[in-house]
C-alpha cells in the first residue's frame, strides 16, 4: 500500500500553483494605460521602405 501511495504523493507536490498573484485595480489601470500608450506609438511608427519597385544592384 506504501507504494502506490508515494507516487500519487510525489504527482500532488509537483502540481502545485505557481502563478504570480492577479495584478490589483491600480496596477491592472497602470497596465492598460501604457499598453493604450504603446499602441499609439506603434500607430505612429512608419513600417520599413518599399523595396519592390526600386531596381536592384
Amino acid at each position: 500500500m506504501t507504494r502506490a501511495l508515494l507516487p500519487i504523493l510525489l504527482l500532488l507536490a509537483g502540481c502545485g500553483d505557481e502563478r504570480p498573484p492577479a495584478p490589483t485595480a491600480e496596477e491592472s489601470d497602470q497596465l492598460n494605460e501604457v499598453e493604450e500608450l504603446l499602441n499609439q506609438e506603434a500607430s505612429n511608427q512608419e513600417g520599413p521602405e518599399d523595396r519592390s519597385s526600386s531596381p536592384s544592384d
